[in-house]
């Protein structure tokens, strides 16, 4: 399999990060560690940060009530 080496600046536009968290994820487990193709040199397989974008949870909208208030508890009128 073929897999594209992707530089550190596309690793961040994929995951929507800065460099600094993008090392910040790899230090808590949650990227991978690059490659060293050279001296000075590194690079992640695309495969495995398609991976990571894969198991990224995605938020997902609720329905809402019509007329329902953010942040509001309705209270009940208890007179009878």
């Amino acid at each position: 399999m073929n897999d594209k080496l992707l530089t550190r600046k596309e690793v961040c536009q994929a995951l929507s990060t800065s460099s600094s968290g993008l090392h910040r994820g790899m230090a808590a487990g949650r990227f991978p560690r690059p490659y060293r193709t050279s001296k000075h040199s590194v690079r992640w397989k695309n495969s495995e940060i398609q991976n990571v974008i894969d198991a990224l949870a995605v938020a997902v909208p609720i329905e809402v009530a019509p007329g329902a208030r953010k942040g509001r508890i309705q209270q009940l009128n208890h007179s009878a």
